[in-house]
């Protein structure tokens, strides 16, 4: 017993001339329905992609306006840190050059008065 083909089984049968047009028309139309689900397909898959395309350019931008919001936050709070120093700074600057003003003041009261006292005592008879 030979094992039959499918392909072989279909041959099995005699066909007319127009059943094996009708196949032929059959198969065609079949064709044509796959290649118009398949332009349907691409057309969906493009669309979508195109959808997909402008959501992440919408998130970027979304991405890059938080970006330069939060630079410009944290350039805000530097410069706000900053001058915060340079007011701690400049305000013990003035202290000290108040004690070294107080200070020298202090010694130059001294050489006056012991300049004074040398003068009065040169003086004196």
């Amino acid at each position: 017993m030979a094992k039959i083909k499918p392909a072989e089984q279909l041959e099995q049968a005699p066909r007319s001339p127009e059943e094996r047009f009708r196949e032929l028309v059959a198969i065609r139309e079949k064709e044509k329905e796959i290649a118009k689900l398949l332009d349907e397909a691409r057309a969906q898959a493009q669309k979508r992609l195109e959808e997909v395309e402008r959501e992440i350019q919408k998130k970027r931008q979304e991405a890059e306006r938080r970006t330069r919001e939060e630079i410009e936050h944290l350039r805000a709070q530097a410069l706000k840190e900053a001058e915060a120093e340079a007011q701690r700074l400049l305000a013990q600057a003035q202290a000290e050059a108040q004690e070294l003003e107080h200070k020298a003041s202090e010694r130059l009261q001294a050489l006056v008065e012991k300049l004074e006292k040398e003068l009065l005592v040169s003086r004196a008879p």
